[in-house]
């Protein structure tokens, strides 16, 4: 059972305020306030979602209780083939099947997932919508979206990558279209952090798309 003090020492250790932990947790200021002073009761889903966002920053909770920072792990992953986005799909709906999340994604063509996954694409798009945010960084000129055209920027070309990047709680993974397909996904926090600040930055210098220059594709 995790505790109060537990949070307070975890969050300590990250050198977080309390805004950075309800961020990460997807809960509000105040929510993470009242839990780490001991006010009511928290609902066990607000325990949880507490616990993976300082879990997914690198904080390690022992049977002490305690609280310590998790030596630094670096876990590869390769798939091949046809299957190894779906691959990655999975492991985002594993990864925010029970507290939800942001995903970035990066280098998108849609034009290409479409041709490539059709209705599986729509699928994977319909999960998203239910339980996690994903923004997307496109290249100026690109018209097709799958999506609201709020979740997009569009970036110049000289700064779009070929090769998407996907970045989501502790781990990001690249798209190697190939031949050979492949998948490369990554699990380590800093390595997470450093292509999600990449991404933000991007973010920050695109440009809004307007509505009625776009189409959204149907992919049914």
């Amino acid at each position: 059972m995790l505790t109060n003090l537990q949070v307070k020492a975890a969050r300590a250790l990250l050198d977080w305020d309390q805004a950075t932990l309800a961020e990460a947790s997807g809960l509000s200021v105040a929510a993470v306030a009242g839990l780490e002073q001991g006010k009511g009761s928290p609902r066990p889903a607000t325990w949880l979602a507490v616990r993976s966002g300082l879990e997914n920053a690198g904080i390690e909770f022992t049977p002490d209780p305690g609280v310590r920072l998790r030596r630094e792990k670096f876990h590869l992953q390769v798939f091949e083939g046809h299957d190894s986005a779906f691959r990655i799909w999975r492991d985002v709906e594993e990864c925010y099947a029970k507290t939800g999340g942001e995903v970035l994604l990066s280098g998108v063509d849609e034009r290409l997932w479409i041709k490539k996954y059709g209705k599986d694409l729509q699928q994977a798009l319909d999960w998203r919508k239910k339980n996690i945010t994903t923004r997307l960084l496109i290249s100026e000129g690109d018209t097709v979206l799958t999506g609201p055209p709020e979740f997009y920027r569009a970036i110049p070309k000289y700064l779009f990558q070929q090769t998407p990047y996907y970045v989501y709680a502790d781990r990001m993974a690249i798209i190697n279209w190939g031949p050979p397909q492949q998948a490369l996904l990554i699990q380590n926090p800093m390595i997470a952090e450093t292509f999600r600040r990449q991404f933000e930055f991007n973010w920050s210098i695109g440009r809004k798309l307007d509505p009625k220059k776009v189409v959204i594709a149907k992919l049914t």
